[in-house]
C-alpha cells in the first residue's frame, strides 16, 4: 500500500453501521427541505413563466395601441418578475445550502470533524433563505391580487362584467 493510502485510512473514522444509521436519519430533515425547495421553486418557475407570457403580450400590444392601462399593467408585470426573480434565487440558494449541510453531516460521521456548529450555522442559513423566498413571493402575490382588484374595479366602471373568481 502507497502512503497516500494509508494516510487515507488513518483519516476515516470507523464507523458502525448503527452510526451510518443515525447519521442517515438525521439528514432526513434536510430531505423534507429539499422536498419543500424543489415544490416551491417549480411553483415559483410556473409563476414566472405565466407572468413572463404577459409582459410579452402586452409589449405586443402596446405597439398596437397606446392605452395608458397597459403601462401600468406592464409595469406592474415588471415588478412581478423582479419578485419572483429573487423568490427563486433565494429558493434555489436555499437547496444547495441544504445539500451542503447534508455534506457535513456525513463528513462529520466518517471523519469525526466535530463541525456541529457548521451544520447548525448551514440549517438557519437554508431557512433564512427558503423564508425570505416566501416572503418575496408573498409580495408578488400582493402584487397580482391588486392587479386583479385594479381590472375588476375598471370593468365596473365601465358596467362591462368581469369574472375575478368566487364571490
Amino acid at each position: 500500500m502507497t502512503s497516500a493510502g494509508a494516510g487515507t485510512e488513518a483519516m476515516l473514522k470507523d464507523v458502525s453501521v448503527n452510526e451510518i444509521t443515525r447519521v442517515i436519519s438525521l439528514a432526513t430533515a434536510p430531505a423534507f427541505l429539499l422536498g419543500a425547495v424543489a415544490a416551491l421553486l417549480s411553483l415559483l418557475v410556473a409563476r414566472l413563466t405565466r407572468i413572463g407570457d404577459l409582459v410579452r403580450a402586452l409589449v405586443t400590444d402596446r405597439e398596437r395601441s397606446d392605452e395608458p392601462w397597459k403601462e401600468v399593467a406592464l409595469r406592474e408585470g415588471l415588478r412581478r418578475i423582479w419578485y419572483i426573480r429573487w423568490a427563486i434565487t433565494l429558493c434555489a440558494h436555499s437547496g444547495i445550502v441544504t445539500g451542503w449541510m447534508v455534506v457535513l453531516v456525513f463528513v462529520d460521521a466518517l471523519f469525526d470533524f466535530q463541525n456541529s456548529q457548521a451544520i447548525a450555522l448551514a440549517f438557519i442559513a437554508a431557512m433564512v433563505l427558503f423564508t425570505t423566498a416566501l416572503l418575496f413571493l408573498l409580495l408578488e402575490i400582493r402584487l397580482s391580487i391588486a392587479d386583479l382588484t385594479r381590472i375588476q374595479h375598471g370593468h365596473e366602471r365601465s358596467k362591462t362584467p368581469a369574472y375575478v373568481g368566487p364571490p
